[in-house]
């Protein structure tokens, strides 16, 4: 067996058998998914609840509008009459009622008079629960009521209902289903980067600063090896881990996303494994530039917790261009492929999406994504080629 099968084996084998190194490895991988789809389902059965479940909320001023609270009551609606009081949003930041529909004492007048009138919805659109729902129905029930009203009050003049709606938008939505439900699960890409560097964040510190802080990098530096082959060794080890930490994700992915009631929404997401194939293929670059970099970075630390500290912030880096393109809305080009792990994020997305992914760009991704590696690799060897690398 080389020199390069020999380390590969040894790293390997050693860091196996460690259990809490390999749990640590691996926890993001296997709780991702079923946190991540977890905490989706809370969300969509705070925000939609069942379909039959009545709007709840609470009406200060009922007495100012009783044919808008008969219409009202004659809905799925679940309401608390309340007494007026000085600031009505206190009653919402209190905790009192979630959600306060204010009916203000001119209405009547207003009414009669045939103006307009403005009706408050004071609610708390930080708060993620099914305050969201209520009030979208409560709204649909006040629109229909109003456009009724409006349209009895024309015909009363003779005038056609229609005339005041000489324009009438039809929405075309052009984005699949499971487009539309990726958009829900935004941060999916950034899980999938961040997993590939937490496979082998201990593994690299392990073969680096920790061997440097036990004392056996000297004694291994003194085998009949060459420090390139050493050097590769590790970071192909600490790739193995990459690639696991992958699968295990995607794995329990596959199993995880069915739990999310899309459909809902007026959505869908099949994750198949005719789509995890593609997106393990294409991390695969990432995942030697992950491994690379992580060793590289960690060579510089005299300690393990040194170590930590440094990968920590390294972590960052690859992952802030993903945020930071989910925010600005960066479609798939040919620049992104030039970005390390942005250039993979966009891939995956394009194929758990379902949708068409340019050859050039797959392949632009990888070119540039190896390349890096290869720099870094290089740097790495050139690092382990300096005696200083046992200070």
């Amino acid at each position: 067996m080389s020199g390069f099968g020999i380390v590969l084996k040894k790293e390997c084998v050693d860091n196996i058998r460690d259990r809490r190194t390999v749990i640590s490895s691996f926890s993001l991988a296997i709780l991702g998914p079923v946190l991540f789809v977890g905490m989706m389902v809370f969300v969509m059965e705070r925000a939609l609840g069942e379909s039959d479940e009545p709007a709840v909320f609470a009406v200060m001023g009922a007495d100012n509008a009783p044919q808008l609270m008969d219409f009202l009551n004659q809905q799925n609606t679940d309401i608390t009459l309340i007494d007026p009081v000085d600031d009505p949003r206190e009653i919402v930041i209190e905790g009192n009622h979630d959600l306060l529909l204010v009916i203000g004492e001119d209405y009547a007048a207003r009414w009669r008079s045939g103006g307009p009138n403005t009706l408050q919805l004071v609610h708390d659109s930080s708060d993620l629960s099914s305050t969201r729902k209520h009030m979208t129905e409560l709204r649909g029930y006040i629109s229909q009521y109003s456009q009724t009203v409006g349209f009895l009050r024309l015909q009363l003049r003779g005038v056609d209902p229609t005339i005041s709606r000489p324009i009438v938008t039809q929405s075309v939505d052009v984005a699949s289903p499971a487009a539309r439900a990726l958009t829900v699960l935004a941060s999916l890409p950034y899980f999938l980067v961040l997993v590939v560097f937490m496979g082998g964040f201990y593994l690299a510190i392990d073969t680096t600063a920790g061997e440097r802080e036990h004392g056996s990098m000297e004694p291994l530096l003194t085998q009949p090896i060459s420090r390139a082959q050493l050097v590769l060794g590790k970071i192909a080890a600490t790739s193995v881990f990459g690639t696991m930490s992958l699968i295990i994700f995607l794995v329990a992915l596959f199993f995880a996303i069915p739990f999310v009631p899309f459909e809902r929404i007026g959505m869908s997401l099949e994750v198949g494994f005719d789509q995890l194939f593609p997106v393990l293929f294409v991390s695969l670059p990432l995942i030697v530039f992950a491994a690379s970099l992580l060793t590289v970075v960690a060579s510089f630390a005299k300690s393990y917790k040194e170590a930590q500290t440094y990968l920590t912030l390294v972590i960052l880096i690859p992952t802030m261009p993903i945020i930071i393109a989910q925010f600005m809305n960066i479609k798939t080009t040919t620049l992104v492929m030039l970005v390390p792990s942005l250039a993979q994020a966009s891939l995956m997305t394009d194929l758990i999406k379902s949708e068409h992914v340019e050859p050039m760009h797959m392949l632009l991704s990888i070119g540039a994504t190896s390349f890096y590696a290869g720099l870094l690799a290089s740097v790495a060897v050139w690092m382990y080629n300096r005696e200083r690398i046992l200070g």
